[in-house]
């Protein structure tokens, strides 16, 4: 990995990761995979719907597409507004998919490089309570993170793979850092799926993780901390501040919605 200093990015060279859903959503002209979308002030919220027969047209897997657009104003000054928003989401499909098994929580990419630590900042300020077995009322959450091949020598694919076999929970959530092709978005969209995943999308040791796959519901929160453009692979040279205060959000939200 290598970084070199463009003024308000930060080049970043080789990273495998997922595109925000956004960036070709905007391209779907009159599309009717558009379910939803509500203003609020600064904030957007859209919904997209992909069917079985849409995903050659939008490139994507099935499933529904949440995402919260929101300027720097809102995030400065209305946090609450963002949360509040995820936190409908999430309840949403936690009332489709959650029973009475475990949930777990799983923090994906390079913990030691900040563009690809959203997954394990987040999971650092969650609270696990599967261990708590006298407590029967609380709802169960376990969290991994297994980093990247690179450190592990095994696929994220296969280490998420034993931990399912030996905890068998009714719902997986992915947390994972994204790229975006428009530079607007760049740390200011939370997409949330129930679409599946590719834990380093680009490399051919890693697999689709769905519902498809583990024959369990699958939920991904993605922020795009990354921002593609003709040099390449870029992050914002104030990362630290917005992925701080971005990751502590969805956290304490996560928090919020699962056990209280």
């Amino acid at each position: 990995m290598i970084f070199f200093s463009l003024g308000k990015l930060i080049m970043v060279i080789s990273m495998e990761k997922q595109y925000l859903f956004l960036d070709a959503a905007k391209s779907f002209k009159k599309s009717k995979i558009l379910v939803g979308k509500k203003r609020k002030g600064e904030q957007i919220v859209y919904h997209y719907h992909v069917l079985e027969r849409d995903k050659e047209h939008v490139k994507k897997e099935a499933g529904d597409y949440f995402m919260i657009s929101f300027t720097d104003s809102i995030l400065e000054k209305q946090p609450l507004f963002i949360e509040k928003e995820f936190q409908r989401i999430i309840r949403t499909f936690l009332r489709k998919y959650h029973k009475d098994h475990p949930i777990l929580v799983i923090g994906l990419g390079n913990s030691s490089l900040n563009c690809d630590a959203f997954g394990s900042m987040v999971t650092r300020n969650m609270i696990a309570t599967n261990h708590y077995h006298d407590f029967l009322t609380i709802p169960k959450v376990a969290l991994f993170n297994p980093d990247v091949i690179s450190k592990t020598g095994i696929s994220s694919f296969k280490l998420v793979q034993m931990v399912v076999k030996d905890l068998k929970p009714d719902l997986i959530i992915f947390l994972d850092s994204l790229v975006t092709r428009e530079y607007a978005s760049l740390n200011r969209v939370i997409e949330i799926s129930d679409a599946g995943i590719i834990p380093g999308g680009a490399l051919k040791t890693n697999k689709e993780i769905n519902q498809n796959t583990f024959h369990i519901p699958i939920l991904s929160i993605g922020i795009p901390f990354l921002y593609q453009s003709e040099e390449g692979i870029l992050g914002s040279a104030f990362l630290d501040l917005e992925l701080s205060k971005l990751s502590q959000m969805i956290a304490e939200s996560l928090n919020q919605v699962i056990l209280f």
